[in-house]
């Protein structure tokens, strides 16, 4: 929810004060946060969050802006909670056509859908909320696109979303040190190339050296034997 919160904070400033169209296509290349450590909303009421947006640079092609560079603080009762820093970019539909090439179009929901793994074991409790599924050795598991997923499949769209390859790779670092408990601290994300629909995308972790008394979890992403996505993700494990 943070990593939507921040999506939809950063599409609205550049909408609305960028003039970025609608009909644009959006582009993430980082994505970075950090997180208060035991900060939660609660569950059983609502939580009156303040996010303040930055944009720390902007650049324009022609008379459209092609890129927002900006930074992202989300406060509770005027202490910082969470902070993010991330790139937007947009394109054309003309360029993005021509980019996507044989993968614009795409037959939405019609690819196979593995088993998902047990959602405890990923730090959730629903099978709908499981973008895992098991792989063939420890530590590796195949990316599952469950479009009943709203929040992250929210409309079609013809690659996988970035959302959910972040998601992929919190449910992976949980995974990885089940059955303690992980919390993500901070996270480090890049997106290297469009992750499709149509074939396996396989999810592997690694537990890297991090300070006494954190994890930290490296999740890499690849497709056809390339690396679409990488993401380091740290915090307190217990």
């Amino acid at each position: 929810m943070l990593t939507q919160t921040v999506r939809q904070s950063g599409l609205t400033i550049a909408h609305a004060a960028y003039g970025a169209p609608l009909s644009d296509h959006t582009v993430l290349s980082y994505f970075d946060f950090t997180v208060a450590p035991g900060f939660a909303v609660p569950a059983d009421a609502p939580c009156d969050l303040t996010v303040e947006v930055t944009v720390k640079n902007a650049k324009v092609r022609g008379n459209r802006v092609s890129s927002l560079d900006m930074d992202f603080r989300i406060l509770r009762d005027g202490s910082m909670v969470a902070r993010a820093d991330s790139e937007f970019g947009w394109l054309s539909t003309r360029v993005y056509r021509r980019l996507r090439g044989e993968h614009f179009d795409v037959d939405w929901n019609a690819w196979p859908l593995p088993a998902p793994v047990e959602p405890r074991t990923v730090g959730r409790s629903r099978p709908v909320d499981v973008v895992l599924s098991a792989g063939d050795h420890p530590r590796h598991w195949q990316l599952r696109n469950d479009v009943d997923n709203a929040v992250l499949y929210d409309h079609p769209v013809d690659h996988v979303p970035g959302l959910a390859l972040m998601e992929a790779a919190h449910q992976a670092a949980n995974a990885t040190v089940h059955p303690a408990d992980f919390e993500a601290t901070t996270v480090t994300s890049a997106f290297e190339r469009y992750a499709e629909f149509d074939r396996p995308c396989w999810i592997e972790a690694e537990v890297l050296p991090a300070a006494p008394g954190e994890t930290s979890v490296l999740v890499t992403a690849t497709q056809d034997g390339e690396t679409v996505f990488r993401s380091r993700l740290s915090g307190p494990c217990g």
